[in-house]
């Protein structure tokens, strides 16, 4: 694992390993990499310790983490709750086949099709998309929410449609968002073209455009990993404001969490949550920073203390 911008703390860099370490796709150059950071200063070994009992407190996963030497105790999971989402079909992984055309899911669930041209689609929570395909051109238009496509080879060039951008590709794969009139393209493999009044912006791999009505594009390098978390039914978070971090996690329950006062709100943190279980993340929050939770069945309230 690398650091792609020095951390801010040795706190942060523990959190930023109990993820990797946890991850899906480590590797064994993680476990090394993680083994030489833990023995580069005391303090680390300390920070992984405090960040391992906050991790903990949140209900973690089962799978235990790879001992790093015998003199630090093993631990679980990440900072998350232990709902996962809902997934159309009889598998996880499965892939189904889309021949009517209109699509959506609810909130707290996803989706993967695959549509009648092979190009692969991932519907994240509460979204929505219709698919066309014509003789010269395949158009997909997202209403709302979120997707990953994975654009099928073809002789037909294959076009978004998100608000009034229009987003073109041949083949390759990209994440696009579009909610409430402001929309996001990452080029994950491949280049697009995003047409907007009248002009034409190339995207390249690894490239954002941020989009919004009122306001100049722009365009940026995000952290990728990051960036696809939500696939596997996690969000990351890196130095966030709770108020930023608490309207992602909102998007996928309808039990809403609700930031107080600006003091809560203002607060940063860094870490990596499953969603579905607000009160699981607010749990966790808790023991991170200093602030109340108070739950009911409906809303879940934070507040600063002190």
């Amino acid at each position: 694992m690398t650091f792609r911008g020095e951390p801010a703390t040795f706190n942060r860099q523990a959190a930023d390993w109990i993820a990797r370490l946890h991850a899906d796709d480590r590797t064994d150059h993680d476990k090394t990499a993680f083994r030489a950071w833990l023995d580069a200063d005391p303090c680390h070994a300390d920070a992984f310790e405090r960040a391992s009992a906050i991790w903990d407190s949140a209900g973690g996963l089962t799978a235990p983490m790879p001992a790093a030497r015998p003199s630090l105790p093993s631990r679980r999971a990440v900072m998350a709750g232990g709902a996962a989402l809902l997934v159309a079909g009889a598998s996880s992984v499965g892939w189904r086949a889309a021949n009517a055309g209109v699509y959506r899911t609810d909130v707290g669930e996803q989706r993967r099709l695959v549509l009648d041209d092979g190009t692969r689609v991932m519907l994240d929570t509460d979204t929505r998309i219709r698919f066309r395909a014509a003789t010269d051109l395949r158009t997909l238009s997202l209403s709302a929410g979120r997707i990953d496509l994975d654009v099928a080879a073809d002789r037909r060039p294959f076009a978004v449609q998100a608000g009034g951008r229009r987003v073109l590709m041949q083949t390759g794969r990209l994440d696009i968002r579009y909610d409430a009139g402001q929309a996001a393209v990452t080029a994950l493999d491949g280049t697009a073209r995003i047409e907007t009044s009248g002009s034409s912006v190339p995207l390249r791999p690894g490239q954002r455009i941020a989009m919004a009505d009122g306001r100049p594009d722009r365009v940026d390098r995000p952290e990728l990993d990051d960036l696809v978390a939500w696939q596997t039914g996690r969000l990351a978070f890196r130095d966030e404001t709770l108020a930023q971090a608490t309207a992602e996690m909102n998007r996928y329950t309808d039990r809403t969490l609700v930031v107080v006062d600006p003091r809560a709100a203002a607060m940063r943190f860094t870490g990596l949550y499953r969603v579905g279980d607000p009160e699981a993340f607010a749990r966790s929050l808790a023991v991170l920073l200093p602030v109340r939770v108070d739950a009911d069945a409906g809303v879940i309230r934070i507040s600063a203390t002190g």
